[in-house]
């Protein structure tokens, strides 16, 4: 494998070489708006298509902070069996929409049962302003800590599952880019612009969330529930978040094509929410913090790009001093990605004119 890998890295090297070398003639030339710095460039009139393939650990743990806990049933954590999801993302101008689906089961899932997931985003924006929209829906989790309860795992291999078990997130995000004149986040998460030098900027922004898990009875298993006094018989949770966030992103460049990207936002955010512990309901409000880390690194060239990228989403709804619950997702994404000279549609050329198109 690591000689296709060897072959790969001369190739694009190549490529690259050859692409920033080569003579722009006017019907190859993919065009570049007002965005044209020394830093970075914009693929104008250009539709981008890439296939994605992803890695993805999503998980919901809760731990009790009150009984002193002998058996280790204090930490409960579900995780999502569906790891691989396969999918789509297009790329026009300030727009860009993905949606991916589980692929093939892994080899390794017998005993965590099956996990139904749906993901979609839509973004929109340029290097001033983005806004980042998704959601994501997991059906179906299975209890990583089954061998602290269930004396049987050695022999069957059997996780705890919670088939009916459901989590689903929408969030939209709003980020502005302090150095925009300079930073381009795109080039190195959406490729749909080519940083040619590096540099960095300072981010501003927050987020609106609707975060949904629920089951049809009790979450956590009967031997662990006395652990978790009022939260026993815990079986679903809304929280409607607003979060304001600041952080920091840089991009790296080599040979103007070559790249590493990486951010971190992280900041206060206010939670609204509704609990459901069978016989009571409770509706609390708490401050918390909330976060996103995201590093990528890739090749980004005139006519495609390669692109892999690691990101954190992580959500902490800790009920002070009785239990701590955090909703992270992990997600290690492979994408490549080709860019088509398609020109500008009439109609696109008349919202291009509208307030809403300049205002991001």
């Amino acid at each position: 494998m690591y000689r296709y890998l060897v072959l790969l890295t001369i190739f694009l090297s190549l490529v690259s070489k050859s692409q920033t070398s080569e003579s722009d003639t006017a019907d190859m030339e993919l065009k570049v708006i007002k965005w044209d710095t020394l830093k970075y460039k914009k693929f104008d009139y250009v539709l981008i298509v890439g296939i994605f393939q992803q890695q993805r650990n999503f998980s919901n743990t809760f731990q009790e902070l009150i009984n002193k806990d002998t058996l280790g049933l204090s930490t409960q954590v579900y995780n999502a069996e569906s790891k691989s999801i396969a999918g789509i993302t297009l790329s026009y101008d300030k727009f860009q929409l993905s949606f991916g689906t589980r692929s093939t089961p892994q080899n390794g899932s017998a005993g965590k049962g099956y996990t139904k997931t749906f993901n979609i985003g839509f973004n929109f924006g340029d290097n001033r302003w983005l806004t980042e929209n998704y959601y994501r829906s997991f059906k179906g989790f299975y209890n990583k800590g089954t061998p602290s309860f269930d004396t049987n795992f050695k022999k069957t291999g059997q996780y705890y599952l919670q088939p009916g078990l459901t989590s689903r997130l929408f969030m939209n995000r709003v980020m502005y880019f302090t150095n925009y004149k300079n930073f381009s986040y795109k080039s190195g998460f959406g490729c749909n612009y080519r940083q040619i030098r590096s540099a960095a900027t300072w981010i501003l922004g927050g987020s609106f969330t609707v975060y949904d898990l629920h089951n049809d009875s009790a979450i956590f298993p009967a031997q662990a529930r006395p652990l978790f006094n009022d939260y026993a018989n815990f079986k679903s949770f809304r929280s409607y978040n607003f979060s304001f966030n600041a952080g920091a992103a840089v991009t790296i460049v080599l040979f103007k094509a070559w790249f590493i990207s990486g951010y971190f936002t992280v900041g206060p955010e206010q939670q609204w929410r509704n609990y459901d512990l069978g016989e009571v309901q409770r509706h609390l409000s708490y401050l918390a913090f909330s976060g996103t880390g995201r590093a990528s690194l890739g090749v980004n060239l005139k006519k495609f790009y390669l692109l892999y990228s690691f990101t954190d989403d992580y959500n902490i709804y800790d009920s002070f001093h009785i239990m701590s619950f955090k909703s992270e997702s992990i997600t290690n994404n492979f994408t490549f990605g080709w860019r088509f000279h398609t020109g500008t549609p009439k109609f696109y050329k008349k919202f291009q004119q509208t307030k809403l198109y300049k205002l991001f």
